[in-house]
């Protein structure tokens, strides 16, 4: 996945995205609202090379963007 401006993952909340095509693996956090099975997205992109990885709870419907180094 790419994005035209790292701004935007402030907006893209879990109803934004379509997750039937988005990557996803196992992660190994707990969402800390549920006690769920969170899940790992990404690599995310910017244009400015900046690269994003996502935390997703389903049961939630919250997902986070951590920027990577």
């Amino acid at each position: 996945m790419e994005i035209d401006d790292a701004g935007e993952l402030l907006f893209r909340t879990y109803y934004m995205m379509d997750w039937k095509t988005v990557g996803q693996t196992v992660s190994d956090r707990l969402c800390v609202s549920c006690g769920g099975e969170m899940k790992k997205v990404g690599p995310v992109r910017d244009k400015k090379g900046l690269v994003y990885e996502g935390l997703v709870c389903h049961k939630c419907k919250v997902v986070f963007w951590l920027k990577q180094d």
